[in-house]
């Protein structure tokens, strides 16, 4: 915290992040280290654990501070030594904040950056016999990957950590206060343009409010702006790199060639940015994988049809966040009882 300024200035710059994102990640990490720093001490009061030996963090690029902050503090806190790897796009914050752990005290022995290529260094940090357990954030594929080459080459009692991405939904019903509906949609579909594992990927909106709906949402999309991450001004930043702005692009470009593209605001000329975009599809079964941006997919539905919704929500292979906008007591207890998703809102 002492040191924000310069962490905000590498977000910004490394990332793309824009300030109100610099903060939240900065207050997560702290959050991380005294989450861990206090389950550390009643370990200590309870008799403790025993330490498994030697971790291997690799974390992601859309949350090089915190989710980087927050692997390496839970193995340390259980007595483990940490060999870790951030994502090849943000090794700077990265050598700042084991820097700054470094300093307040983590032994160098026990905590070391490791950079470089993910197919080269990962590959050793999930297969050298002398790691003992792994905590990865990333792709799925990846995480598959990780988990075969784990089984193939350490001891079978080491645990992997992985959380991957998301096809997330939302179902907003015809009770629910549409201001409140677009304020959460906006910020959880476009925030970090899109960049995050829990963004919403998938709206359902019932059919009765759809038109009303979207023309709101589209006149609160309208009200973001793009650009620089270092302004005060901006709303959302850049994507993490051209290869992957160049791939949403060719994404809504398909859709706008086959008459499903709803909106989309423009996008500064210079730069990795993507304009943020709504699609039309059917429901989540029309989506064969995330995609990892501002693009809000959007389905109608009758009041009927939650049941085959909730069915197609669980089949699609993804259950990290859910979102519920209704006032109907009886839906939120069907829905909640019946989806099979890690976090709902």
């Amino acid at each position: 915290e002492e040191n924000f300024g310069e962490i905000f200035a590498v977000l910004t710059r490394e990332s793309g992040k824009v300030i109100a994102d610099a903060i939240a990640e900065l207050r997560e990490a702290v959050d991380f280290l005294r989450y861990y720093a206090h389950q550390a001490v009643l370990q200590e009061q309870t008799g403790g654990q025993k330490h498994r030996g030697l971790i291997s963090c690799i974390s992601p690029w859309n949350f090089p501070l915190a989710i980087f902050t927050g692997q390496i503090a839970a193995a340390l806190a259980a007595g483990n030594g940490v060999l870790a790897k951030p994502a090849e796009a943000t090794p700077i914050i990265a050598s700042i904040a084991v820097k700054y752990l470094h300093k307040a005290g983590v032994p160098k022995a026990s905590l070391q950056l490791v950079t470089g290529h993910g197919r080269i260094i990962g590959t050793e940090l999930v297969s050298h016999s002398a790691i003992n357990g792994v905590c990865f954030t990333g792709s799925t594929a990846t995480a598959k990957t990780i988990h075969k080459s784990m089984a193939d080459n350490l001891d079978p009692t080491s645990p992997l950590i992985a959380e991957t991405g998301g096809l997330n939904a939302m179902i907003v019903d015809s009770t629910a206060l549409p201001e409140q509906a677009v304020t959460d949609i906006i910020a959880s579909a476009f925030q970090s343009a899109g960049q995050r594992c829990s963004a919403l990927r998938v709206l359902y909106l019932q059919s009765d409010i759809a038109d009303t709906f979207l023309e709101m949402l589209e006149g609160a999309l309208a009200e973001q702006s793009l650009g620089n991450p270092w302004s005060f001004e901006t709303n959302i930043g850049p994507i993490i790199n051209h290869q992957a702005q160049t791939q949403i692009n060719d994404y809504i470009a398909k859709a706008k060639s086959e008459g499903r593209l709803i909106k989309q605001m423009p996008s500064p000329s210079s730069g990795s940015f993507v304009g943020p975009a709504i699609i039309s599809v059917n429901g989540i079964e029309s989506l064969e994988k995330e995609v990892f941006g501002p693009v809000l997919h959007v389905a109608t539905f009758e009041a009927e049809d939650l049941p085959e919704i909730i069915g197609d929500i669980n089949a699609s292979g993804y259950g990290l966040t859910f979102g519920l906008h209704t006032r109907i007591d009886s839906r939120v207890e069907f829905i909640t009882k019946n989806l099979n998703v890690g976090n709902i809102y």
